[in-house]
């Protein structure tokens, strides 16, 4: 491609106009010039890759780590092997389950044979998958992990975002048809269904935990609860950290750990889990935005993904459903997004941008519905 030099680019505006001349580029620059376009496209590729290499994980000493689930399973999932390595350097764990999981609608049809079960047999089902929690934590640390459930609505947690806020305005839950928590180990069973009362638990639950570390689910995680749970967590912190209550010095790291995004993890739809996988790494999708984060893993012993795949085992009614899924995220590392201070400063525009009315039943490759 010629060269175009313009001349006489500051004539007086009555002055006749000139043609641009055009010149040939000498042949060596040309080469030149290709060269200098690889030069920059390897620098993209590796600035890429550099971007999506995760950093070692650091676990200090006597570390206090809150993990949010969404669901009972999601702790495991995501954060299991963090939680034995916290336990294992001394430190304590609070685990808050922010739903029982009793919005899984083909689950409790396939167990009772009825096309419309009942709202006591979805209480239930949640009753039956909190059981089981507490035998995953069990697994993963004895009894040297708290776990506490807050019972608001599988399924429903984007709307307490938007349409359900305030306590006059309580959602009710399409499936237990309950508008408090229905289950008596309920941190405090007498709350509504609102984004208030749920953004009043989780600064509560900080007041009281102090934590170093708070692992949550990611605010672009697929899933409409677990996004939703992400962004609530992060209000939270926003407000914990602010004017209202005394601020945390240093400030808890935030683990963001994703559990849904398309043709992700690796082997996830597996028909016969591979006990094979489990010494494989386990690294996020390319395709996952930075969100103002770095990329990080925790590296796992054998003993400790061992541990992490037994306790994922204890959830018999997700091991009939979705056995290829858990087995995928017993792997030799679990990644996480370290989220940066700015991202409590975007969870005003992230809630903003979050539809307001989420569809019951996932999109194609979202894997999971509605609430695992």
């Amino acid at each position: 491609m010629p060269l175009v030099v313009s001349v006489n680019n500051h004539l007086p505006s009555d002055a006749p106009i000139q043609r641009p001349q055009t010149v040939a580029p000498p042949r060596h620059l040309n080469g030149v010039r290709r060269v200098a376009v690889i030069l920059v496209m390897v620098a993209g590729v590796r600035a890429s890759l550099a971007a999506n290499v995760p950093v070692p994980l650091n676990v200090a000493a006597g570390e206090r780590l809150l993990v949010v689930a969404p669901h009972p399973d999601d702790e495991t999932l995501g954060a299991g092997g963090l939680i034995q390595r916290v336990l294992e350097r001394g430190g304590m764990v609070r685990v808050v389950l922010i739903t029982a999981g009793d919005g899984y609608v083909e689950a409790v049809q396939h167990e009772t044979g009825l096309p419309h079960p009942r709202p006591s047999q979805y209480i239930a089902y949640g009753e039956r998958r909190l059981r089981e929690a507490r035998a995953a934590v069990r697994e993963l640390g004895d009894d040297r992990v708290r776990l506490q459930v807050l019972g608001f609505p599988d399924g429903g947690l984007t709307a307490l975002l938007h349409a359900h806020w305030r306590r006059t305005n309580p959602e009710r839950s399409s499936t237990t048809g309950a508008s408090e928590p229905p289950y008596p180990e309920a941190l405090d069973p007498g709350i509504a269904y609102d984004g208030a009362d749920l953004h009043r638990e989780l600064l509560r639950l900080l007041d009281d935990i102090h934590p170093t570390m708070v692992a949550l689910p990611h605010p672009l995680d697929r899933h409409p609860d677990h996004r939703a749970t992400g962004l609530f967590t992060l209000l939270a912190l926003h407000d914990w950290a602010g004017e209202e209550v005394q601020p945390p010095a240093p400030p808890p790291r935030l683990l963001a750990y994703l559990l849904h995004w398309p043709d992700w993890p690796p082997a996830w739809n597996a028909a016969t889990p591979s006990l094979a996988a489990s010494g494989a790494t386990l690294e996020l999708p390319p395709t996952l935005p930075a969100h103002d984060g770095t990329r990080t893993a925790l590296t796992l012993s054998e003993a400790e993904t061992t541990k992490k795949a037994a306790a994922a085992a204890k959830y018999e009614t997700q091991q009939q459903a979705i056995a290829g899924l858990l087995a995928a995220f017993a792997r030799r590392t679990e990644p996480f997004v370290l989220l940066s201070p700015r991202a409590l400063q975007e969870v005003g525009r992230m809630i903003e941008q979050a539809p307001a009315v989420e569809p019951r039943r996932q999109k194609p490759g979202d894997k999971r519905t509605p609430s695992p």
